[in-house]
């Protein structure tokens, strides 16, 4: 968010308040094509290839293990990454996922104590 906000307000000299960006990355660019919108899907397409590096190089191999994504950041690699077209990805866009799951892990945790 703040690299994208630095970078518009450097080559346009305008200030875009994080509410005008945030439904890019949630929903992507559509067709939009001003400034914002192309520095918004420039910057999200090369995060989320740094994303796939790292799951890499942590040993995700596609044609190995189904992979799931999990929370507010399948959001940015549906709209800025082809990783999600592919059928051994799920992507659960709930973005209290992570939240969830944890809450579901301490319950479990309680009810193995009680």
């Amino acid at each position: 968010m703040e690299k994208i906000q630095k970078e518009v307000s450097k080559h346009s000299g305008v200030d875009v308040p994080e509410m005008l960006i945030e439904p890019l990355l949630r929903n992507g660019i559509g067709d939009r094509t001003d400034a914002v919108a192309m520095t918004t899907k420039r910057i999200a397409e090369n995060y989320t290839g740094e994303i796939i590096k790292k799951l890499t190089a942590h040993g995700y191999r596609e044609e190995l293990v189904h992979l799931y994504i999990i929370g507010g950041g399948g959001c940015l690699l549906q709209n800025f990454s082809a990783l999600t077209a592919k059928p051994e990805v799920t992507v659960i866009t709930d973005i209290c996922a992570n939240a969830k799951g944890y809450e579901a892990l301490a319950m479990m945790k309680q009810r193995m104590k009680g």
